[in-house]
């Protein structure tokens, strides 16, 4: 209950029990002093009375008391002997008018002081009580009591008015308390008191700029762990790390490119650092928009003139169409005419595959670039490294992937979180597919179900599996991978919405549902409608791939985030690496003040748990904890052999 009801109420009872004191004391004031007036009103007439039996018989009566009875409203009289015998008696034959039908009578006996026994009853109109009971005097107090109303409620409303300032001040610091902190720096000009809401702005204000530094800080590390200062491209330490991870993969495959450009230093002596530089950047703007165009692929800068891309699942023959499109593109950048275009880029491709290491890898693809700058122009050159390429075209993926959503989905696993203290955290659920006898990756078939759009009804299939396993471990907590691609269309909000509201909160409450790092900051302000709509449901959110892309930690804050997992290339050999242990660190301290957990993904051996957990990593999972575990799938109840017609 905000203050000023409070206050209001407690005003308000306080008035209210003083008009009921006043009201009561008054009218027990007024009643007590009427009693004792007409205690000698009656004793006068008893005495009169006692005087008169001394002088006249009871049968005179009759000619004087009636009109005293009219007088003092007696409606009857009645006098007795000491032998209890009634010696006279009167009553009034006056008939009352509408309003004294509802007069209070009243009845007392008095004593006769000159002859003993003899004893006087009278019932008369009490005046007081008919007076304090009457109708006028009734709405006279209703009246007031009404006026009183009226100034109550205009002097709460004046309350309310006066004390609008604190309101506002108390919703703003129920908002930060909350974590709204985006639109509470701010403060409205009627806050009150003045000086406490200049403070809270003066606070927050120190907050955001303690915040920002963070987030810049934070962003300065991973561009330290991940990025090339020059042109903001994953650089070779990132990339050696992420194609080792990748070779630690199952039926990991791919193809390598290493795009070797001309000395630069060279070139800048001998056509002007501005011209270079201008250069460079349209070359990496072109490789750039290139290699977005396929899902999963990684361009860094590999040495000052080489540039190096890792294609994961992919074929010779896509490497071969990306090399002609890149020479052709060259071939049409707005360079300087004293430029040589023909010899700007030269292409080097080979095929790796599990069992090499990225040394051997990275040195068949310099190899092959070294052979394509002897070929003179712009080219590629394709590495024979005898390693058979297993090829998917899109006719057979789309094929594949369809028979797969027909079927039911995919292979469902699960993998166990484990806390520092070897305690469940949770199980995550991890999905594959078959093709023949090969088990496929979601890395290697996830990109194709997002571009042939087959994400909605993908996720729909795992989703329906994964709410049954519920009931499978009622005990304990479920996370499951979600693409922003089904969580951005409406139908599957509404698809979404349904199923959960068919669980109890109970069971809601043990879901956790993974976005990935880069889609989450990519997607911000489109998600958090639906963020909003499974926060609210019960669910919990869950950050995977962290530190994957080079991002701002700012959504930690304002997402009601609970499980952050680290990319598998972070984990990789930390215990050897200084400046992955350093980006630890940094998100680990950009969590500090929320309930956000920090998990590390995919951990092999002990020396990386050992250093994991002395960064403060508040759990993991991976081969060092347990190998993912398939779910058979359910059951078919009333089978056809079972059934009986």
């Amino acid at each position: 209950m905000k203050f000023t009801a409070r206050l209001s109420i407690f005003i308000s009872l306080l008035v209210f029990l003083t008009m009921i004191l006043a009201l009561m004391t008054s009218m027990l004031s007024v009643y007590f002093v009427g009693e004792e007036k007409m205690e000698k009103h009656w004793y006068a007439l008893a005495t009169t009375v006692d005087q008169a039996l001394i002088y006249q018989s009871p049968s005179a009566y009759d000619r004087w008391l009636p009109v005293v009875m009219h007088a003092t409203s007696v409606r009857h009289l009645t006098i007795k002997d000491e032998k209890d015998k009634t010696i006279y008696t009167h009553i009034s034959d006056n008939r009352p008018s509408f309003w004294e039908k509802f007069y209070t009578l009243s009845e007392t006996d008095l004593a006769l002081p000159q002859h003993p026994g003899y004893r006087m009853q009278i019932l008369y109109v009490n005046p007081i009580l008919s007076t304090l009971f009457s109708l006028p005097i009734l709405l006279a107090i209703l009246a007031v009591t009404v006026f009183i109303g009226l100034i109550m409620f205009w002097w709460i409303h004046w309350l309310k008015q006066q004390f609008k300032g604190l309101l506002l001040l108390e919703e703003r610091s129920q908002r930060i308390l909350a974590g709204e902190r985006e639109g509470a720096e701010v403060s409205d000009e009627k806050e009150w008191p003045v000086n406490t809401s200049a403070a809270i702005n003066r606070l927050l204000s120190e907050l955001s700029n303690m915040n920002n530094e963070r987030v810049r800080v934070d962003k300065l590390i991973r561009s330290f762990a991940a990025q090339d200062a020059q042109t903001g491209l994953n650089n070779r330490l990132f990339f050696d790390n992420q194609l080792a991870t990748q070779l630690e993969e199952p039926n990991a495959h791919g193809v390598v490119m290493m795009i070797r450009l001309p000395e630069l230093e060279l070139m800048a002596i001998e056509h002007g650092k501005d011209v270079i530089d201008d250069l460079l950047y349209m070359l990496v703007n072109m490789l750039s928009t290139f290699i977005m165009r396929h899902p999963a692929a990684l361009l860094a800068r590999y040495f000052d003139n080489d540039f190096s891309v890792m294609l994961p699942h992919r074929s010779l023959k896509e490497a071969d169409a990306i090399a002609a499109q890149l020479v052709n593109a060259v071939d049409m950048l707005p360079v300087s005419s004293n430029i040589e275009k023909e010899s700007l880029i030269h292409i080097g491709i080979c095929l790796y595959h599990v069992g090499q290491t990225p040394e051997q890898i990275m040195d068949n693809a310099e190899q092959a670039a070294r052979t394509a700058v002897l070929q003179g122009s712009n080219g590629w050159f394709i590495y024979d490294s005898q390693v058979t390429n297993t090829v998917r075209g899109s006719v057979r993926w789309r094929t594949l992937l369809e028979q797969m959503l027909d079927k039911g989905g995919p292979d469902i696993y699960y993998k166990p979180a484990m806390t520092v203290k070897g305690e469940l955290n949770h199980r995550e659920i991890l999905y594959r597919i078959h093709d023949g006898s090969d088990e496929l990756q979601p890395a290697e078939f996830m990109p194709l179900v997002q571009q042939f759009g087959l994400t909605e009804r993908f996720d729909r299939l795992v989703l329906s599996k994964t709410l049954h396993l519920l009931d499978r471990w009622p005990n304990d907590t479920i996370a499951v991978s979600v693409t922003v691609d089904s969580l951005l269309k409406h139908s599957f909000q509404v698809w979404l919405r349904h199923n959960l509201l068919e669980k109890e909160k109970s069971y809601r409450k043990r879901i956790i549902f993974e976005l990935a790092e880069a889609d989450v900051c990519q997607y911000s302000e489109q998600l958090r409608p639906v963020i909003r709509l499974l926060h609210l449901l019960g669910c919990r959110l869950g950050i995977v791939q962290a530190g994957l892309t080079v991002v701002s930690t700012i959504y930690i804050k304002t997402m009601p985030i609970e499980v952050i997992k680290l990319h598998p290339g972070l984990v990789r050999n930390i215990d050897r690496r200084p400046e992955n242990q350093l980006f630890v660190d940094s998100l680990i301290s950009a969590c500090e003040g929320t309930n956000v957990v920090v998990m590390a993904a995919s951990v092999r051996t002990h020396p990386e748990w050992k250093t994991l957990r002395s960064r403060g990593i508040g759990g993991g999972q991976g081969e060092f904890f347990a190998s993912p575990v398939l779910i058979p799938p359910p059951k078919e109840k009333n089978s056809g052999k079972n059934r009986h017609y």
